[in-house]
């Protein structure tokens, strides 16, 4: 009896239990086109218990009657639904609609609603990073958010970006002005250039703190911005999903710097060499004539180097130029079309319990300079751990892993300046010897005798200077979150990135140098092996409480935290000379000699920093808004008196449009938020031990013996201390159509003091200069930057469009009582010059007004009279007939010179008549994008541009120096002949003696209008239906094409507008030739199964 009863009060659990319990089935659609949602998570709302939606949108899941169904993906609005009795759920997600209603990470990755921020920030998502084939992912934010500013160091296969976030604030050295990169929490070693090596496909999303306020609470670190980057991970009730993506392009030259050919470089050199015999026959007082034969010219004293000219180039028999042999493009060798192809899988999912982001990537990329070649793997894990019900850990570990075959393709051609060789390289010389060996050092021979510039062919010095680099970088960061009750939270975050990098360099004795032919004995001591090796490991420790809470229609939060971080340095060099051959290129092989082998480029080094921080933030019923955050930091870069430095920051925010008297008449109509902010960052990049004393070896005569010694090279400085920048933000973000048209402004001030800078000091100390604080020196930046994001058509069409334009202003307020800064570039040349009143590092040298006619010559010898009789000097009240000169030697005076602008009026060019010539800083830059998508068709496109920035050429030392000793820019041929041929009225006469022209003098010749307009990415793609695909067990297939660089419209002669040679702040927009930027074009594949 006791079993039946038992039995049936079973039976009756049984069927009350299926009573309540039923299958629930449907269809996940998207508004906007009605089609399927794919891998929409459906979630039984306060259980872990989930499904997602498959390749029709479909779904199905076991709940009780009252449950609670959960349906959210990515980038759209989740929705809520009670199951009921109901057994079909048919649900349709719509796009997050408001800009302002967007979820950003901000400082600390503290994630707050955009509709709340009281300070500049902007964000892409994946779609945009991805969207270009660039190997580094900072090139795809070019133009895609205002106030940020990206220009690659050049189009290698390894090369590096440079991204500024509003101005350059400092004029020390050594500080680079790049923001601060995060990585999942942790602070990425050596900014946009180590950030570049991430794999684009990772990448969740990027969030650029732009002023100070909100990248106060990174103190030092953040002085010049932040860049958040997080990377993806996988999300609660997801399926695994398995991700493939490949693409395959082809690289290929922007296009060609405009060179002259054999024809019109042959008769440049004539006109030169005999216009340099004219002179330097007047000023010896002697006949001439251009049919003169180089004997007859040496004969009368004068050197061919400057005077002769090569029977290869003109017959004295028939006095007619001799047609060239060869006509060869320089470029066209050199240059040549280039693969890049990529690899990339990931597999994500998660539970409740762990989430789970596994990916392995591959690039393999080959530069339009053979051999140059960039070849890289990248693999990453995330995993996030629910460990109890309070304990949370997350994992994030990253690796990667490349090799370069380096092509030095910038500096100077005697320093195996690649791209410099090529342009200068005469076109009248062969590129290969009939054996289809290299025609090497043709030029070189050339040089003592006939004047001739001297680098090697260029392919040589491409394919036989042997240059590689392998790095590895590996990163460990583990978050752990601890809630005590709900809302207190207590997060410790400890993090480690260990960096390798091996350099190996062999130049061989097949590549001539200066005056040495290759193979030469005198090639020896330039033959030579380096090898280096690098270890660098950077520590962090964060440890964090955090506390939120709402009540009523107040919110608050709170964080206080402390950090560690610490960095050392390892490195050893190695160089070895004395090789008995070419054919093994390492160190080991040096010679027997203990000479042959010495350290080169060692150092070991190390710094550290201590962190207190705090923020708090309070809102009220979404109306108002007040942050305020504390930072102070200590760092062992600075004297024992000045480690410290405090950095604290105030921002509040109004939604105007919430107030009561206007939130009726502005709902889905108008959105409106001022924002204003206050914050001061500091700067402590100086070198790690610019406070304390350094020892110094020498020597000094003790008769006539040098005897070796020890000195104090450098003094220590205990109140060395923080350079602080301090900036007040003014915004306000607007939102129309329902949040259709987003509009956000900032206006920004920001001022630079206590300027770090090595102060010059008497060499009789032992030293030249000394690190200290110029106290009342002040920089300011000043600007606004605005930017429009537009949702044209939604529904079963979808138009975007996104447009935005930055203006900076950049003034050196006071030099804080020290004079004015002449930075010295390439060849001894001071060609910056950074002075009270105009912008940091702007271009200094002479201003050429104008040609000299034969009227102006006939003037200027009358000067050179009253000149001469008065004791080489002018009497005082004379007026120049002439134009003023700075030489009245008859051999450096010739109609057809370019005449300069006589800055002070004494009548004589000289030195104190240099002056500012140009600037390297934009009136106004931007960009704007675009994409389009109906059914599974997508298009997307952005652009890029510059106006007003300039850049100093200094190419031209060579490129256009009128001298006939290297190839010359193509509008040298339209030059100055006579006043019946006046060419472009600009370009001045030839000859070898060109000091007084462009040789020697860095003007206005060489300052180039560097304005662009760029095609930055034009993308099409197709997905492939899902009928289609379902079949094949594939949930998504997309496939496209896509071109990056297509082209960039621009009055800059040289290849890049963007390219800056020097990575001093002193010494901005400096072109000493480059890696020349690659057009790409593209064919990709995406697929998830």
């Amino acid at each position: 009896m006791r079993r039946q009863v038992l039995l049936l009060l079973f039976s009756l659990f049984a069927i009350v239990g299926f009573a309540q319990q039923r299958t629930v089935t449907g269809t996940v659609v998207s508004a906007e086109d009605g089609l399927p949602v794919i891998g929409a998570s459906v979630h039984v709302k306060g259980t872990s218990q989930g499904a997602t939606t498959d390749l029709d949108g479909k779904y199905s899941i076991k709940v009780n009657e009252n449950a609670s169904l959960t349906f959210s993906y990515v980038g759209m609005q989740p929705k809520t639904v009670q199951v009921g009795n109901q057994s079909v759920i048919n649900v349709t997600l719509t796009s997050s609609s408001t800009q302002l209603d967007e979820v950003v990470v901000t400082a600390m990755g503290i994630r707050e609603e955009k509709k709340k921020l009281n300070f500049a920030v902007q964000s892409l998502n994946a779609d945009e990073v991805t969207a270009g084939q660039s190997a580094n992912f900072v090139n795809s934010l070019q133009g895609k958010i205002a106030g940020v500013q990206v220009s690659g160091s050049g189009g290698s296969p390894n090369s590096s970006s440079q991204i500024i976030i509003r101005a350059i604030s400092s004029i020390n050295s050594g500080q680079n002005n790049e923001p601060l990169f995060i990585i999942d929490g942790m602070p990425m070693r050596g900014g946009g250039s180590s950030a570049g090596d991430i794999n684009p496909n990772d990448i969740e999303s990027i969030d650029i703190l732009k002023d100070a306020a909100s990248a106060a609470i990174y103190g030092s670190r953040g002085a010049s911005g932040v860049v958040l980057i997080t990377t993806k991970r996988g999300k609660e009730g997801e399926a695994a999903k398995v991700s493939y993506d490949f693409s395959y392009g082809i690289q290929q030259l922007d296009h060609k710097v405009d060179l002259l050919n054999a024809v019109q470089f042959r008769d440049l050199l004539i006109d030169a060499r005999n216009n340099s015999y004219r002179l330097r026959a007047t000023a010896a007082g002697v006949s001439w004539s251009p049919y003169d034969d180089n004997t007859v010219r040496a004969a009368k004293g004068f050197s061919l180097a400057e005077v002769g000219i090569p029977s290869m180039f003109y017959d004295f028999t028939t006095r007619t130029p001799v047609t060239p042999q060869y006509d060869t493009d320089w470029q066209d060798e050199l240059f040549s079309n280039a693969g890049i192809m990529r690899h990339n899988v990931s597999v994500t999912g998660g539970s409740k319990a762990i989430k789970y982001m596994a990916s392995l990537g591959y690039m393999d990329q080959d530069g339009i300079i053979s051999p140059s070649n960039h070849n890289r793997i990248n693999a990453r894990l995330n995993l996030d751990a629910q460990i109890t019900k309070r304990l949370s850990v997350s994992l994030s570990y990253s690796m990667y892993d490349a090799k370069n075959r380096v092509v030095q393709a910038e500096g100077r051609m005697i320093n195996d300046g690649v791209i410099q060789s090529a342009l200068m390289y005469l076109p009248n010389l062969p590129a290969y010897e009939e054996n289809g060996d290299y025609a090497r050092s043709a030029m070189i021979k050339m040089k003592t005798e006939w004047g001739m510039n001297f680098p090697e062919n260029p392919l040589a010095i491409a394919h036989e200077l042997d240059i590689q680099e392998k790095m590895s970088r590996h990163n460990l960061n583990v978050n752990m979150v601890y809630e005590f009750i709900p809302d207190l939270k207590l997060s410790a975050r400890l993090g480690q990135q260990w960096y390798n990098y091996r350099y190996f360099y062999y130049r061989p004795m097949s590549i001539g140098r200066d005056a040495a032919v290759a193979y030469s004995d005198a090639l020896k001591p330039y033959n030579i092996a380096r090898t280096t090796s690098t270890y660098d490991v950077d520590r962090l420790g964060e440890f964090m409480l955090s506390y939120k809470k709402e009540f009523g229609r107040h919110h608050f939060d709170a964080l206080a935290g402390y950090t560690l971080q610490k960095k050392t340095y390892d490195r050893l060099g190695v160089e070895a000379t004395g090789f008995a051959d070419d054919r093994i290129h390492e160190v080991t092989a040096h010679g027997s000699e203990a000479t042959d082998v010495q350290l080169y480029d060692t150092r070991k080094a190390g710094w550290a920093m201590m962190s207190f921080l705090t923020r708090v933030n309070y809102a009220f019923d979404d109306r108002y808004t007040l942050t305020a955050s504390f930072r102070a930091d200590g760092s062992s870069r600075f004297g024992v008196d000045s480690r410290w430095g405090y950095f604290p920051s105030v921002s509040a925010g109004w939604t105007l449009s919430n107030e009561p008297f206007l939130k009726d008449a502005l709902e889905r109509v108008a959105s409106i938020r001022l924002r204003a902010s206050w914050g001061k960052s500091g700067n402590n990049d100086i070198g790690n031990y610019a406070s304390i004393a350094s020892i110094s070896t020498g020597s000094y005569a003790f008769g006539n013996t040098p005897v070796s010694t020890t000195y104090e090279g450098s003094f220590a400085d205990a109140a060395l201390g923080w350079e602080t920048t301090t900036q007040t933000n003014i915004g306000i973000d607007l939102g129309f159509l329902g949040g259709r048209l987003n509009v956000i402004g900032n206006y920004y001030n920001s001022i630079s003091s206590d300027i770090l800078y090595d102060y010059p000091i008497s060499s009789i100390s032992g030293a030249t200069a000394t690190k200290t604080n110029l106290g009342t020196a002040k920089i300011r930046n000043r600007g606004f930057d605005f930017q429009v994001d537009a949702r044209v058509l939604t529904g079963k069409v979808n138009w975007n469009v996104s447009a935005n334009v930055s203006v900076n202003r950049n003034k050196v307020v006071s030099m804080g009582g020290l004079d004015d800064i002449i930075s010295t570039t390439e060849r001894s040349v001071g060609s910056h010059i950074t002075k009270e009143g105009y912008p940091i590092g702007s271009f200094y040298g002479y201003n050429a007004i104008g040609i000299m006619s034969k009227a102006d010559y006939a003037n200027a010898l009358l000067d050179r009279e009253v000149y001469l009789k008065n004791g080489n000097k002018f009497p005082e009240g004379y007026e120049l007939k002439g134009p003023a000169v700075s030489s009245y030697s008859l051999d450096a005076l010739s109609y057809g010179n370019a005449i300069w602008e006589d800055v002070n009026g004494d009548g004589l060019i000289t030195t104190d008549d240099k002056t500012i010539i140009g600037d390297a800083y934009p009136d106004f830059t931007g960009g704007f994008s675009t994409n389009l998508s109906w059914k599974g068709l997508d298009f997307s496109a952005s652009f890029v541009y510059s106006y007003g920035g300039e850049v100093i050429n200094f190419q031209d030392y060579y490129l256009y120096n009128m001298e006939g000793s290297g190839n010359q820019y193509a509008i040298v041929a339209d030059r100055y002949i006579s006043d019946e041929q006046p060419g472009r009225n600009n370009v001045p006469i030839a000859s070898r003696i060109s000091t007084p022209n462009t040789s020697l003098k860095l003007s206005s010749y060489y300052v180039e209008d560097a304005s662009f307009f760029r095609c930055a990415n034009i993308t099409l793609g197709y997905t492939l239906p899902k009928r289609w695909m379902s079949k094949l067990h594939v949930s998504s297939c997309r496939v496209y094409f896509s071109g990056d660089n297509l082209f960039t419209i621009t009055p800059y002669r040289g290849y890049n507008p963007e390219v800056s040679y020097k990575s001093s702040n002193l010494m901005p927009g400096f072109d000493w030739g480059c890696y020349p930027l690659a057009r790409i074009y593209s064919l990709g594949l995406n697929l998830t199964f």
